[in-house]
């Protein structure tokens, strides 16, 4: 996958974007680059309880927004390149509560209060629950908020009760 700052201006499928709106990347995470975990010294660690600490309200919000609001889907998919401790290979759909994801296919958007966007893979999920990543604050209130960035493609009527 690219990998791009949490952030930092995002570029990744501009085409997408309509003119005008300013978007910043969110989880865009490689093996090669650090990120901000639930506890930045546990370090690697950090995989075994990854979960434990994400607040329910946005969890459940992130996984609808994951299965229900994505946008920018392509043709093909990016899977996880971190290591996994339970399975070799990340598989591309997931089981988060009731709720069964297509992951790495698509994009997650919020606006922040002041208007910009955040543009998140939906591996974000992923990164969250099992790699103990942290997103930014804008993103996690944007998310908790549900202020969904309009765009083109991906909804679809959903359930409620998932859980991260």
């Amino acid at each position: 996958m690219t990998y791009i700052p949490d952030l930092s201006p995002y570029d990744y499928l501009p085409d997408t974007v309509p003119a005008g709106v300013e978007v910043l990347a969110v989880g865009w995470l490689d093996p090669g680059h650090d990120f901000p975990t639930a506890d930045d010294d546990a370090g690697d660690d950090a995989d075994a309880d990854a979960d434990t600490d994400v607040d329910p309200v946005f969890g459940r919000n992130l996984i609808t927004l994951a299965a229900d609001h994505f946008t920018a889907a392509t043709r093909g998919v990016h899977g996880c390149r971190f290591r996994h401790l339970i399975e070799a290979d990340f598989q591309y759909h997931a089981v988060y509560g009731t709720r069964v994801l297509f992951l790495g296919h698509a994009e997650i958007r919020v606006v922040t209060p002041d208007g910009r966007w955040l543009s998140a893979p939906t591996l974000v999920v992923h990164y969250i629950r099992d790699h103990g990543y942290r997103p930014p604050a804008e993103f996690v209130e944007a998310v908790t908020a549900m202020r969904v960035a309009p765009g083109d493609g991906g909804h679809r009527d959903g359930g409620a009760g998932a859980r991260i």
